[in-house]
């Protein structure tokens, strides 16, 4: 097992380059290497943000049956969820397709050596994101909560190593078959995006209940963690761990090394099979010219755009799965009715008359968690020499970016706002308003994100997971969208309309002169990238 921890060392310095930082002279690299580290700082503080705000909400929010256990038990399962999904969509790549590997291949080093090397490189990721989440959520339960189990942090902080283990298995298994399926078809990347959002909808429908969501909203806790439950079983005994049954602990433990450990076997044992499957490609192509329909630049840029996003599956897992949940989240209501979602806000908010804006606003910043904008420009990679050898204003290029980062929300939002309103029989209205909002926010957002990932660009990745998943500008993106939620959604539960109205002109108020200022600089910014 000895070889194996240079490549984990390696696979570290991925994370911290401190030995590029002391040791090289070349401000170039130097550069990339804060880049990197100042990636995976921000990646943790953003899952660390994002557990404070919702722990503290919870505990300090004054509603009813929420305790220390629910808290980390809903980060749990939203890394766990998130884990899943990035394993899923990106398991076969890293395993066995990506462009390191071939290198390690041709050295002195037994298959195990290598896969299991390949396999730390998708735990570390994953366990920043537990440690984050998982830590923040439990060190505000200290706080406000005061006295905990003794079992509680033991448990908390194994969790922490243990919880990437299960997604990564599972995850990993089913990417593995994907990708082979997928290999030899045609547009297989897009094919493997449909395949994965596919298989985690499928789990989430066949956990959820709607007709019982809001039935006994005077506990409303109890109500959230059977959800939780029935979307991840081993989340019981993560509660029971926390609150002293060791038993139910180690069973969670096994389960998540029984996970990894056959995903390690499967890789291993059939490295042959799996590397010539997921290497394949679609036989019998040829080349054949279609019609050329001339279009302007702006449409161009749109449609080069919109070809390499459907070409990156993590890429779209990342920036399309708020539109796809605002569909199941406007299904789910569908089916639960109007009266029960105004007899909920009216138990918990004590006001109710606002449902068409509140749901409103809810679907637009489900769709905007996170865009396509911030990573657009990395997303250039070294092809950038292209858009700046052609004739094309920086303006142009902008705006292409910022039209494809709205489309999906627009789209969603006038999907969810009809089929809500006419499901509920609201004001005609409310459809435009839900349109209205998506629209505006994603391009407030698009805009800010735009500017983040402008600032925080680099080109010299080799994964797209590097960029969609790890890059500052969509971490510092997340800080943003996480503290509008809470800002938008007390806005107008305090204040009603006039408070939607107060949250518009605030986004105006912060994205439009960001707006000017980057078309005003867009060919200095260009020609600096």
């Amino acid at each position: 097992m000895k070889p194996i921890l240079p490549l984990i060392r390696i696979q570290l310095l991925e994370f911290f380059p401190i030995s590029a930082l002391k040791n090289t002279a070349d401000a170039g690299a130097k550069k990339r290497a804060k880049r990197r580290l100042t990636s995976t700082i921000v990646m943790f503080l953003a899952c660390a943000y994002m557990a404070v705000t919702y722990t503290m909400g919870m505990l300090k929010g004054g509603l009813d049956g929420f305790t220390y256990t629910l808290a980390p038990t809903l980060m749990l399962v939203a890394g766990c969820v998130l884990g899943a999904v990035t394993t899923l969509s990106k398991a076969g790549t890293v395993l066995f397709s990506s462009a390191s590997l071939d290198p390690l291949l041709t050295l002195p080093l037994s298959r195990r050596t290598v896969v299991l090397s390949r396999l730390f490189s998708l735990y570390f990721e994953e366990f920043l994101i537990s440690a984050g989440m998982l830590l923040s959520s439990g060190v505000c339960c200290q706080i406000v909560v005061g006295t905990l189990p003794k079992a509680f942090w033991p448990v908390l902080l194994l969790t922490v190593f243990l919880s990437p283990l299960l997604p990564l298995g599972v995850g990993g298994l089913v990417g593995l078959f994907v990708n082979m399926l997928t290999a030899r078809m045609k547009n297989k990347s897009l094919l493997t995006t449909v395949f994965s959002m596919a298989f985690v909808l499928g789990v989430m429908f066949l956990s959820f209940n709607a007709g019982t969501l809001f039935t006994n909203m005077a506990d409303i806790a109890a109500a959230m963690q059977d959800r939780i439950f029935r979307l991840y079983p081993p989340a019981r005994l993560f509660v029971a761990g926390i609150s002293g049954d060791v038993g139910a602990f180690l069973l969670f433990a096994a389960v998540s090394l029984v996970a990894l450990a056959l995903l390690a076997l499967a890789a291993v044992k059939g490295f042959p099979f799996f590397y010539g499957a997921i290497n394949a490609t679609a036989s019998g192509k040829a080349f054949r010219m279609g019609r050329q329909k001339q279009t302007g630049l702006l449409m161009t840029l749109c449609k080069k755009e919109l070809r390499q996003k459907f070409n990156t599956p993590i890429w779209i897992m990342n920036t399309d799965m708020g539109t796809v949940m605002a569909i199941v989240l406007t299904v789910v209501l569908i089916v639960m009715g109007k009266a029960p979602a105004v007899e909920a806000l009216e138990g918990v908010f004590g006001r109710g008359d606002e449902v068409g804006l509140l749901f409103g606003l809810v679907i637009a910043t489900i769709q905007c968690m996170s865009l396509t904008a911030t990573a657009s420009v990395s997303m250039e990679g070294k092809g950038l020499w292209l858009v700046k050898s052609l004739p094309i204003r920086a303006n142009v290029w902008i705006r292409s970016k910022l039209l494809v980062s709205m489309l999906p929300p627009v789209l969603g939002g006038l999907i969810c706002g009809v089929a809500l309103t006419a499901a509920w029989r609201l004001p005609a209205w409310n459809a435009l308003l839900t349109v209205g909002l998506s629209a505006l926010i994603g391009w407030a957002f698009s805009v800010v994100e735009l500017s983040l990932g402008l600032h925080f660009a680099r080109f010299d990745w080799e994964n797209p997971a590097e960029v969609v998943k790890q890059g500052g500008g969509v971490l510092l993106s997340m800080l943003v969208t996480f503290a509008f939620i809470g800002g938008g959604v007390a806005l107008i539960l305090f204040l009603g309309y006039p408070g939607a109205a107060v949250l518009c002109f605030a986004l105006l108020l912060v994205a439009l002169p960001v707006r000017l200022v980057m078309g005003k600089r867009a060919e200095k910014t260009l020609t600096k990238l």
